[in-house]
């Protein structure tokens, strides 16, 4: 029996759930089924130890997925993971999540964003550690002056950012970067760099050897030797109101612990590119975050 099936519609799924099913929502957008699929290549997600990427751009989505998985099968939970594509604004807001029409979330979410939800989410321990998320000011590949602005130039930069991602706007703001706000898409704040409405946009490394990003053929590159800590850690959530809340967090926190107990978790995200070695010796912008203490769990 396999795994995962990725295609699920909404209306096909009954709220009783199935005995050998585990129904989990993902985002709809950006093509994840896809290029999940194309990591796979044929294998099961509780098989994978290698965590080095095969397609372009972000792999931390990717490697979510399978880490859940694995989480939960460590913990006890065997059932076969059903994934459920959702549209990415209920996810952010967690409504489904808060009112027990939906389980469990196959993407991390910032402890920040939760913090007003706990008595309905249950939070699992860190997937990304504070201090762990690194990210670098993208410009466009043709603006060669950008791209290596030295760091006491940075009051001439104007980054878009949208004030709702809170823990991006936090560390922008402990900056000298002058902030566009934009609150939209992410692909149309990528088009205003784009087209020069602003100098660059705050993105987690690229994967690739260059850690060049393309999106639909126009490619950006990070001002060399330059990077931004996001200060925050992220984590997991579970529905406490949907009737199998309990169950599922208890087996997703006890297989978490054994996945960082064997120095999986480190290990997926180093492999993955998320924790990048290509910019380990970059200098902090904000490196006076670097001192704040982590969230508690």
């Amino acid at each position: 029996m396999k795994w995962l099936v990725l295609v699920l519609l909404v209306s096909c799924i009954s709220p009783a759930f199935a005995h050998n099913q585990l129904v989990v929502d993902i985002m709809s957008s950006e093509n994840f089924s896809q290029r999940y699929n194309e990591f796979l290549n044929g294998r099961s997600p509780l098989d994978i130890q290698d965590f080095h990427p095969t397609t372009k751009g972000s792999h931390i989505e990717i490697i979510e997925m399978v880490l859940l998985q694995q989480a939960l099968f460590l913990g006890g939970e065997t059932r076969e993971v059903v994934f459920n594509p959702k549209p990415s604004v209920n996810i952010i807001e967690f409504s489904d999540m808060i009112s027990g029409d939906s389980l469990v979330l196959a993407r991390s979410v910032w402890h920040e964003d939760i913090l007003n939800y706990r008595g309905s989410l249950y939070v699992s321990d860190a997937v990304v550690e504070f201090g762990d998320y690194e990210a670098g000011l993208y410009v466009t590949k043709r603006n060669i002056a950008l791209q290596n602005l030295p760091k006491e130039q940075l009051e001439q930069l104007t980054v878009v950012a949208n004030p709702r991602w809170r823990v991006d706007w936090r560390a922008l703001n402990n900056t000298p970067i002058n902030i566009v706000s934009f609150i939209g898409p992410w692909e149309t704040m990528l088009n205003m760099v784009e087209t020069g409405i602003v100098d660059a946009m705050l993105v987690n490394f690229s994967v690739s050897e260059d850690l060049l990003l393309n999106f639909e053929g126009r490619e950006y590159v990070p001002i060399q030797n330059l990077k931004m800590m996001l200060p925050d850690s992220r984590h997991f959530i579970v529905s406490k109101r949907h009737p199998q809340g309990e169950q599922i967090f208890a087996a997703l926190n006890r297989g978490l612990k054994i996945l960082k107990r064997k120095g999986v978790l480190r290990r997926a995200l180093m492999q993955s590119g998320f924790i990048n070695h290509l910019v380990s010796d970059w200098q902090f912008i904000n490196e006076d975050m670097m001192a704040t203490t982590g969230a508690v769990q």
